[in-house]
């Protein structure tokens, strides 16, 4: 299950993570080779992974064909793992638990559930928790080593808070289920078989015209009091609720829907520290070098040497 504003974040999400290794479903293929790489050995020749018509394939089929389409990301990824790791070390660079942790929270915004970002990590990256984790703390190491040695003063920080206080101000995120409907009519029959005690899964199983959200149950998970995607009426109403109240039919961009209010969270407002150290790492961010310029400079200032395909280089 996907909201359009999940789908915005998966698009970002897989955006970083294509910036940083395009892994994907080549997770296998990489590990194999940083084991190579590190001295590691691979048990049997190639053996046969699998028969199409008593016809095999070997494994050393399979790797060369992966090579052969994937090989130059997995491989660059790989080389700058390495050379981000051994800079890190020089500049004494390190990345904390809770940092990883802030991070991935940042990351979950706008899905249901922690079960759920990690899910749709799975399906689209190929990503397992851990690879999640450890690509995290590779991105948060690489933007630290991009960043090292730029300043930023504290009165930098001091004119963006005060051009951007908004950001910072905690908005109320609404976990909402939702039926939608064709017309207005039709959306006016829901809320008469609501009203009639029928069980609001059900019904969104049955009847909404959004298949994805329908499937579910009619959940489209937690969204923002101010969410850009979903219309503003919709929203206003929705957090003038109490969990479990039923409101509609509203106007939505395909039709009209009924939504009922599941649950309202109020975020904790962030401590000052901590936008504080927030900005300046944005702040640093926009001053420092692109971060694929940065991997190649690595890549050159320890001497990686590509010995099939030079092309990689550049």
């Amino acid at each position: 299950m996907i909201t359009r504003q999940e789908r915005a974040l998966r698009n970002a999400v897989i955006l970083l993570a294509v910036a940083a290794l395009v892994l994907g479903g080549l997770l296998f293929w990489s590990l194999r080779a940083m084991a190579i790489l590190k001295g590691g050995t691979v048990e049997g020749d190639s053996p046969d992974i699998a028969t199409a018509g008593g016809q095999p394939v070997t494994e050393r089929q399979w790797m060369d064909e992966l090579r052969k389409k994937h090989g130059d990301e997995v491989l660059l990824g790989m080389l700058n793992h390495i050379v981000v790791g051994m800079e890190a070390k020089a500049l004494g660079i390190s990345v904390t638990d809770d940092e990883v942790d802030q991070q991935l929270q940042l990351n979950m915004s706008g899905y249901e559930s922690e079960e759920q970002y990690y899910a749709q990590m799975q399906s689209e990256l190929g990503l397992s928790r851990e690879e999640v984790r450890e690509e995290t703390v590779y991105r948060l190491t690489l933007q630290r080593v991009a960043t090292a040695g730029i300043m930023i003063s504290e009165a930098d920080i001091d004119n963006y808070l005060a051009q951007n206080a908004e950001r910072f101000i905690p908005k109320k995120q609404l976990q909402l289920s939702i039926i939608e409907a064709e017309n207005y009519e039709e959306a006016e029959q829901i809320m008469d078989r609501l009203e009639q005690g029928e069980d609001f899964a059900a019904l969104a199983r049955e009847l909404s015209t959004d298949e994805e959200s329908g499937k579910h149950g009619g959940k489209i998970g937690m969204l923002e009091e101010d969410d850009p995607f979903w219309p503003e009426e919709l929203l206003n109403t929705a957090a003038g609720l109490n969990p479990g109240d039923i409101a509609g039919p509203l106007a939505t961009e395909d039709g009209y829907a009924v939504i009922r209010l599941e649950q309202v969270i109020t975020p904790a407002a962030p401590a000052t520290v901590d936008i504080r150290k927030q900005v300046r790492e944005e702040l640093a961010l926009e001053k420092a070098a692109p971060l694929q310029q940065v991997e190649k400079e690595l890549r050159e200032k320890y001497h990686t040497a590509i010995y099939i395909d030079n092309s990689l280089q550049d």
